[in-house]
């Protein structure tokens, strides 16, 4: 009799732990923190937190039946940058198992945003990690028929090489989550079958709902294609009447954006998976191997080859072999 009392004083005992078990409220108050943004999914919580007082100071901190299982570090963000918790639970990588995607800004000088998807199950584990610039990225979209969602944004790598930073342009992605800790390019959305073509995505409703990637998409139109060709041209010849090409210098392509205009048109080709045909272009445009011309194709190489994803570029480019 006095053994089965004591397990039931045991049991209740336990009992008596899980109702006193802290959630998370208890557990930031606890802490010294402040709860802001929170997203949750059945059991899991993802808070955006800061200390008391403190309100530039944010972490995230991921909570499963109200006890704290994750919580970003000095290592995950730089110190004053701001978090955002856009989803919980979703599937992003297409695995069948749901996921979370964060973001940081850091604003100043060096604004830039950087995204993440961090697995929930069985541990939260990060995914993958996307610098996105001042581009920022953007939310995750469902492709019907397609098991991963995509994210559409922008190459900033080529920023002031060839135009000032307000007028580069910056070629159009559409990214997805990878295998190895970062985000791709996803090819089957952005390989054109034919130089100059639009990239499949802009056959999907997103590209109508995306004013952004609806202006992109436009910009493959034949007579929009047609007239930059020769606007190109045009200023081409207005620099080369002046002065001979030999006393031509890089600045005087750089003022009057033809640079600019260019490279973007290379980069429409490169980025569609058509970066032999862009050369080609060239050729057609600017024929001749000027010095000014020589280092722009450098610089281009050179640009190409620093984005973060110069290796998924390459392979846009062998499958279209």
């Amino acid at each position: 009799m006095q053994r089965w009392r004591m397990i039931l004083v045991a049991i209740a005992a336990m009992g008596a732990g899980g109702v006193l078990a802290q959630d998370s409220k208890a557990w930031l108050e606890s802490q010294g923190l402040e709860a802001g943004e929170t997203k949750d999914y059945q059991e899991y919580e993802a808070v955006v937190a800061h200390p008391k007082g403190a309100p530039a100071e944010q972490r995230v901190v991921v909570f499963k039946q109200g006890k704290p299982v994750w919580e970003s570090g000095p290592k995950d963000a730089e110190p004053g940058a701001r978090w955002t918790v856009h989803s919980i639970g979703r599937d992003l990588d297409g695995d069948g198992t749901p996921d979370l995607h964060l973001s940081t800004f850091t604003g100043g000088a060096n604004c830039c945003t950087t995204h993440y998807v961090y697995r929930l199950k069985p541990q939260v584990k990060r995914l993958a990690a996307y610098s996105a610039g001042v581009m920022s990225g953007g939310e995750f979209i469902d492709v019907p028929g397609r098991k991963a969602p995509i994210m559409i944004s922008a190459d900033d790598s080529s920023a002031s090489a060839f135009a000032p930073y307000a007028n580069s342009y910056f070629p159009m992605m559409v990214l997805e989550v990878g295998s190895h800790g970062r985000m791709q390019l996803a090819q089957d959305l952005m390989l054109s079958k034919l130089p100059g073509q639009p990239p499949p995505v802009c056959a999907l409703p997103v590209a109508t709902a995306n004013l952004w990637l609806k202006e992109r998409c436009g910009e493959f139109g034949t007579l929009r294609r047609q007239s930059r060709t020769q606007d190109i041209k045009a200023k081409l010849q207005a620099i080369k009447s002046g002065r001979s090409v030999e006393k031509l210098e890089w600045q005087d392509y750089y003022g009057n954006g033809v640079l600019a205009a260019v490279s973007a048109e290379m980069n429409r080709y490169t980025y569609t998976g058509h970066g032999n045909a862009g050369y080609n272009w060239l050729e057609t445009v600017w024929p001749g191997n000027d010095a000014v011309k020589v280092k722009l194709v450098a610089t281009l190489r050179q640009t190409q080859a620093k984005s973060a994803f110069a290796e998924d570029l390459k392979r846009l480019a062998l499958d279209n072999h």
